[in-house]
């Protein structure tokens, strides 16, 4: 249903990667308008990764504001080489969406075999950027060899225009770990939260707290505690100088789980989230993004979906206020309903559902959201991205679909959201995937819209979103009590580095 599994995408599957490589080129940046561009500074556009007349294949992970009032944007491409499976590309834009340069970053000089994955960048106070994934080999040695074929954490380091400062490789678990989230802390270091693997392939969660050259200051192992398993995915500063982490718990169902830590990193609460009937849990709930809202709690959202009556109703997009302590303050599900449909051979029946990747609180004490929800069609329900906003009690005030259509078929070629970002004027800067009609080939799907969601009124990629109910999805609290270790990990560094590549720009609205 979703793009990717956020942290276990990493741990357990970066070989199999959406994206497609990009070789080693000169850049040489090109643009090709399809449209314009409003004078409110709104647009909606498509970027694509390419090396003469070859397209390489892009999937979007992450999008940040820049200080210079622009955005940088991480995706995972293909290299050059057949044989090594990916890196990391980054897209660096002006406040209009004109790119102003892109690389390929990664371990671009070690032997095939070897891949560098960033799924999270943030900006540094010196103007550069850090990015943080997974990683095989890489240069790393004896700390993460190629040989081992087990996965470690990645961060890296580059300048404002792109050039690696430097890399460093975490051994977190000796049967693999990787970075799913990386946040900038106060004290001009990182926190970052991901996921590691026991001897038995069972998942844990993973905190780092890292100072501004990327070594370890403390580290957190969450778990797993026998089959129960911990995927985290999102991590934040808070006021009081700690952090708060979100992610899954895993019992084998499906919790949302919200992590407290103090300044050091010892726990200061940990709670999950599901409905229960005569002990068992009746839903599947994940958290994919969490912040901390202007009273000082928590506003978690994701995933959920009611398993008690499968087929019939219901699932949405997740949204769990919590106040300071962890306690609920209010939960609301947006759901579309079940949808029966035909689809060429049969009739087939589905629940229309939403997801919320990220999540930003407004000035009113609203929350705007960006992921992806069912597009209803007569003969398919697809996936479209999604941004919705909700007021201060979780109440749906306005929502939009965005996405781009082939001109042949008629068919949706957008797929989801995968970030976004608040941008300086009040609007919102989303991240999304799009599909090259002629080739197949993957695009970034960059939308900028003002504080109502809208690009242009009269855009063509701006479509009526499907209709969603608020549903009060009844979930509790539970204290899971996890096992927590604070070995700190090994840190090697890593020979990373970034190539230019090209660019074409295609602008809808």
């Amino acid at each position: 249903m979703s793009k990717r599994c956020p942290a276990a995408g990493l741990v357990a599957a970066v070989l199999v990667s959406l994206a497609s490589l990009s070789p080693a080129a000169v850049a040489s940046a090109k643009s090709s308008s399809a449209g314009t561009t409003s004078s409110s500074g709104t647009f909606v556009k498509a970027y694509s990764n390419v090396s003469g007349t070859t397209q390489f294949s892009l999937t979007p992970e992450d999008v940040q504001a820049t200080s210079d009032g622009g955005y940088i944007g991480v995706a995972l491409t293909q290299s050059p080489s057949a044989t090594r499976p990916g890196v990391s590309w980054l897209v660096k834009v002006n406040s209009s969406g004109t790119p102003q340069w892109q690389r390929d970053l990664g371990c671009l000089s070690t032997p095939p075999g070897d891949y560098a994955d960033g799924v999270s960048i943030v900006q540094t106070a010196d103007g550069g950027y850090v990015v943080g994934g997974g990683t095989i080999g890489c240069g790393s040695g004896s700390n993460c060899p190629s040989s081992s074929g087990i996965q470690c954490a990645l961060v890296e380091k580059v300048s404002s225009t792109g050039g690696v400062v430097w890399a460093r490789v975490y051994n977190a678990s000796a049967s693999g770990s990787a970075i799913d989230k990386l946040k900038r802390t106060s004290d001009g270091g990182f926190i970052a939260a991901g996921t590691i693997n026991d001897s038995h392939q069972n998942v844990g969660g993973l905190i780092l707290k890292l100072d501004g050259q990327g070594n370890v200051q403390w580290q957190r192992r969450l778990g797993p505690a026998g089959s129960n398993q911990v995927l985290l995915s999102d991590v934040q500063p808070t006021s009081d100088g700690g952090y708060v982490a979100t992610g899954e718990l895993q019992t084998p169902a499906s919790s949302a789980l919200v992590v407290k830590l103090d300044a050091s990193g010892n726990v200061v609460w940990e709670r999950s989230f599901n409905s229960f009937s005569a002990g068992a849990p009746t839903a599947s709930t994940r958290a994919f993004t969490i912040i901390q809202a202007a009273d000082g709690g928590y506003l978690a959202a994701g995933h959920w979906d009611d398993a008690t009556t499968p087929n019939q109703c219901c699932s949405g997009a997740l949204l769990l206020k919590l106040d300071s302590a962890g306690n609920i303050r209010w939960q609301k599900a947006l759901s579309g309903g079940l949808y029966c449909f035909f689809n060429g051979f049969s009739e087939t029946c589905t629940n229309l559902s939403a997801l919320a990747y990220s999540v930003h609180q407004t000035a009113d004490g609203g929350y705007v959201l960006a992921g992806d929800e069912n597009l209803k069609l007569s003969d398919s329900v697809p996936l479209e991205p999604w941004l919705a906003k909700v007021d201060s009690s979780g109440n749906l005030l306005w929502q939009h679909l965005y996405y781009q259509t082939n001109k042949s078929t008629g068919r949706p070629l957008s797929e989801y959201f995968a970030a976004s970002a608040a941008a300086s004027d009040g609007g919102f800067f989303s991240l999304g995937f799009t599909e090259n009609a002629t080739n197949g080939q993957g695009e970034l799907f960059p939308v900028k819209t003002d504080s109502t969601g809208v690009a242009s009124s009269t855009c063509t990629d701006l479509h009526p979103a499907t209709t969603l109910n608020p549903t009060n999805p009844s979930l509790t609290a539970a204290t899971p009590s996890l096992p927590v270790s604070s070995t700190v990990t090994p840190v090697s560094g890593s020979p990373a580095t970034t190539v230019a590549t090209s660019i074409s720009t295609q602008s809808d609205c």
